[in-house]
């Protein structure tokens, strides 16, 4: 892997170690040796914006129905009209690109279990990420991420950019955190496994982590606002991997069991 294309490097540690929330910021952000697409904002009569597709077939799913899909889940999931974004990339990628080259950047005790991670059989994912009109001249736009399981077509992960001022309550409402987390996968014909919800110690800009198990076993990661308790980003741990050392030590030190009945 080339290190340029590693540009929230801080965050990658949870990429493949566990489930992660993480926002990539470009196309380059998740490296890929498939194809990468790029769909450009083009401009239509009435001077609006209208997102277009450069097609190039590859894999299960193509790329415009990728972008439908990322587009679908937006709007169920999190109420965002991806049409109002300037442009849409799609990248094709597998956790199996990145496993070696963490191998050697982290402690002993990591490279222990990303060896072991990398035996597994890890899924194609495709991820396709809407940017802002007036971000596209930035280095490192904000930008909503869905990732999609190219085998089975499954919303992974999904994370969501706004621009909702941040909630300065540092109060956290446990019961409404589980009403949060289990209506949330009630969309999506999910079960969250009973008695596995934790919740991060304090807020951070008005938001919290949350960790619950699903019923068929993978674990996830999630972001909720205390502004309205809305989740704003989720990860499925969708291959299964062993979380790292460092990573279950955050989770002992920072996280507390929900106390909701």
């Amino acid at each position: 892997m080339n290190k340029k294309n590693i540009l929230v490097f801080s965050m990658a540690l949870t990429i493949v170690g566990g489930a992660t929330a993480a926002v990539f910021a470009s196309e380059n952000a998740v490296h890929s040796t498939k194809n990468k697409v790029v769909t450009v904002a083009s401009k239509v009569g009435n001077g609006t914006n209208q997102t277009t597709v450069v097609k190039v077939a590859n894999g299960k799913i193509s790329d415009e129905e990728a972008v439908k899909m990322a587009t679908k889940a937006l709007k169920d999931y999190m109420g965002l009209d991806a049409k109002s974004f300037g442009e849409a990339r799609v990248n094709r990628t597998n956790a199996q690109e990145d496993f070696k080259f963490f191998m050697d950047l982290y402690s002993k005790e990591d490279a222990a279990v990303l060896k072991e991670n990398a035996k597994k059989d890890t899924a194609n994912v495709i991820v396709v990420q809407f940017v802002r009109a007036e971000d596209l001249n930035q280095p490192m736009p904000a930008s909503n991420r869905i990732v999609i399981n190219e085998e089975t077509g499954e919303i992974v992960s999904l994370t969501a950019f706004t621009n909702e001022d941040r909630s300065s309550e540092t109060t956290i409402d446990d019961a409404k955190v589980k009403s949060a987390v289990i209506n949330f996968f009630d969309k999506q014909q999910k079960n969250v496994k009973e008695n596995t919800m934790k919740v991060s110690k304090s807020a951070s800009s008005g938001t919290i982590r949350v960790l619950c198990d699903l019923e068929d076993g993978r674990d996830v990661d999630m972001t909720i606002s205390l502004k309205n308790y809305s989740v704003s980003s989720y990860e499925i741990n969708y291959d299964r991997l062993i979380t790292l050392p460092s990573v279950e030590k955050d989770y002992r030190e920072n996280f507390r069991e929900l106390k909701a009945n």
